[in-house]
């Protein structure tokens, strides 16, 4: 078990339908722009080109904030804050 566990948290509905309609767009063209990729029907400049066009790391980056206030309220900072550092990063 977890923090939290049985417990809910809740998104305003317009931050959730902004959240789940920018995640689905991201798995949908993440999906088509590496598969052309894989393909060689395009470079790795197409996904740089939509990353940028579409204010990708933004959009992101909203859509975490919207998850962590709303885990926050539940969980409090600091289990939101450990959360957070268990995540990947790259270039550690």
């Amino acid at each position: 078990m977890t923090e939290g566990d049985g417990k809910h948290c809740q998104l305003r509905v317009d931050e959730a339908i902004q959240v789940a309609t920018d995640l689905n767009e991201f798995v949908v063209a993440f999906d088509q722009i590496l598969s052309r990729i894989a393909f060689g029907e395009a470079n790795s400049d197409l996904l740089t080109s939509y990353f940028s066009e579409r204010n990708v790391r933004q959009r992101l980056a909203s859509a975490r904030s919207a998850i962590f206030d709303a885990l926050e309220q539940v969980i409090g900072q600091e289990a939101s804050d450990r959360i957070a550092e268990e995540g990947y990063r790259h270039f550690d």
